[in-house]
């Protein structure tokens, strides 16, 4: 990736606008209302194809705009809201990627909205703007784009509020794109979420200078300057974890108020106010909002989004995922208020049992929901992975490595490889076994690398189950190498027969003769190729045997259908050749079953 404090990213962009042409009438919205005209603000930049074939849509946030990434006329440093993730050589790569983003439906940067001029009266629309449907929102991007000359999307992503309409989209418009990403999100908001709307627009409407709306000829038209600063004050809370607020401001005071005249200081204490820091801040980020959006924006968006339900069309949020066509990857947030992790497997989880390829990341930073804005490091290289097209590169080597696993795969098969690593083993039995299905691992870096060669992963911890995965999903469970290195190896095995009819376990045998030489005439644990660690940085915390594991079988109803044992050196085969299996295989390989199912082995 790019750096992206030194690299330049995508350079001068131009704001644009666009008239949409409607149908004779106007738009007629889904909850009745029309608008006769409808001018949406976007920014493009990136490569660009004739025939448009490469474009990555942005939906932006709750408070957004399309200003996505660059600089804009005038400016000397970019200042795009997402700028770490969008230009040469980053996540969303202007290289290969068209990107657009465009001002949301109701919003004031340009799209039309409530600050609008209403062609019927020649004065901004105010009480008088229609109510829509979230749904609107995104059909106004799809009528933009489809004018624009998009006729299919290689990417769609969208964290937080756009993270809902890539929701809705995937869910609605299927076939319409590649790729989706669905960043610190959900299918609809939790109550939680809804009760800080509530409070945040009551506080708007019940601003003496809110005029029911129609505030834009009163005084400074800024309207319920009070009201909307308190909202963005409530909402700035949720963006932030508990936490992250704790480290950052402690209860510590402004540095400047002693300096205060006694009757400033008099008359804060009259208003109720503190010298804390956090107040302080609040203040600040309330007066910065005040300067760029409208009230009546905020109340329409927050109350679109607030009805949202992706699931409520269809019955159920499965009955929605069984409409997705396209690739899609869920990432969630540690400490995130608004859009709890459970919302997000909730997506994933739906969409796995209803056998769509889904990737799943949870990060956990731990500052809260506005890190899906603020950690791009965190994040780049998961959607960056999941965005490109590297080719993974098997090997001869990694075939012959993987050869015993190879042979007990049925052509076709769909599995799942638990502790996956990066992804090799996937790789080799998708060219040399033409299977579907995922990979399970935690480690962050092995993570973006198989995600990288196009796999689909789940982040799980073997250790505490694979939650995420229906009963019987798979066709076959891969545990390589991986029986060693998690607390508890039984309950792995039950996990994978769980989820899959049969698994395969791979692990190194303890019980080999060059361990046993190493241990009886050195007294110190090997190092070699199969066991590369010293004892004191070795990630296998269970020293397993061939019979150790056979006894665990018998004791856990576990049938073996089938044993390999390998070793690379020739005292080991010799072994092997003369049925001394737990003496000379440095490795074993098994397939295994729960005890008493009709197996052909």
């Amino acid at each position: 990736m790019v750096d992206s404090k030194t690299d330049s990213g995508v350079g001068l962009v131009e704001p644009k606008s666009m008239e949409l042409k409607l149908p004779e009438g106007g738009l007629r919205l889904r909850t009745g209302g029309v608008l006769k005209r409808v001018d949406v603000a976007y920014e493009e930049c990136g490569a660009i194809r004739p025939e448009l074939d490469n474009v990555v849509f942005i939906c932006h946030a709750l408070t957004g705009d399309a200003h996505v990434a660059g600089m804009r006329p005038g400016e000397t440093k970019p200042s795009g809201w997402w700028e770490g993730m969008v230009g040469p050589g980053r996540a969303i790569d202007t290289n290969r990627y068209h990107v657009i983003c465009a001002n949301v439906l109701g919003g004031c940067s340009g799209t039309t909205g409530p600050s609008s001029i209403n062609p019927d009266t020649g004065k901004p629309y105010g009480s008088r703007f229609p109510r829509y449907d979230f749904s609107d929102t995104v059909d106004v991007y799809r009528m933009f784009l489809v004018q624009r000359g998009v006729k299919h999307l290689a990417g769609l992503v969208g964290g937080s509020f756009g993270g809902m309409q890539v929701m809705d989209w995937i869910t609605r418009c299927p076939g319409e794109m590649d790729r989706a990403c669905v960043i610190a999100s959900s299918a609809s908001l939790n109550t939680q979420a809804l009760a800080f709307d509530v409070v945040g627009r009551s506080a708007i409407t019940d601003d003496p200078a809110w005029h029911r709306g129609d505030y834009y000829d009163v005084g400074d038209g800024l309207g319920p300057k009070k009201g909307l600063a308190a909202a963005r004050q409530l909402a700035h809370i949720t963006y932030l974890s508990r936490e992250l607020l704790q480290e950052k401001f402690q209860r510590e005071l402004q540095r400047n108020w002693l300096e205060e005249p006694d009757e400033f200081q008099d008359r804060r204490a009259r208003d109720f106010r503190t010298f804390f820091q956090i107040e302080s801040y609040l203040a600040y980020q309330a007066d910065k909002f005040l300067k760029r959006f409208d009230a009546n924006s905020y109340l329409h968006i927050t109350r679109s989004m607030d009805l949202f339900d992706a699931a409520a069309p269809y019955g159920s949020l499965d009955a929605a995922c069984s409409r997705v066509t396209c690739k899609t990857l869920v990432v969630s947030l540690s400490g995130d208020v608004l859009f709890a992790d459970w919302q997000s497997r909730d997506i994933v989880e739906a969409l796995l049992r209803n056998n769509k390829p889904v990737t799943y990341c949870h990060l956990d930073i731990g500052t809260g929901h506005d890190a899906f804005l603020t950690h791009i490091d965190d994040r780049s290289r998961r959607v960056g992975g999941f965005l490109g097209d590297r080719k993974p590169d098997v090997t001869a080597a990694q075939e012959k490595q993987h050869g015993a696993v190879l042979s007990m795969v049925k052509e076709g098969s769909h599995v799942i490889d638990i502790g996956c690593g990066d992804g090799t083993l996937l790789n080799v039995l998708k060219k040399n076994r033409n299977v579907t299905g995922d990979g399970v691992d935690i480690s962050v870096t092995e993570f973006e690398e198989a995600v990288a060669d196009g796999n689909t992963l789940l982040w799980e911890d073997a250790d505490e189950g694979l939650s995420l995965v229906p009963d019987g999903h798979y066709d076959m469970a891969i545990c390589s190498e991986t029986l060693q290195v998690v607390k508890n190896p039984r309950g792995l095995l039950h996990e994978a027969l769980r989820v899959a009819d049969e698994a395969i376990v791979s692990f190194p045998n303890f019980a080999a003769y060059r361990i046993r030489m190493t241990l009886g005439l050195c007294g110190r644990l090997p190092v070699s190729k199969q066991l590369p660690f010293q004892w004191y940085d070795t990630p296998n915390i269970h020293l397993i045997t061939l019979k150790d594991f056979r006894n665990l079988c018998k004791s856990e109803w576990i049938e073996i259908l089938e044993i390999r044992a390998e070793s690379r050196h020739p005292i080991g085969k010799l072994l092997l050749a003369l049925g001394c299996k737990n003496l000379g295989a440095s490795r074993i390989i098994a397939r295994i079953a729960k005890a008493g199912r009709n197996s052909r082995t």
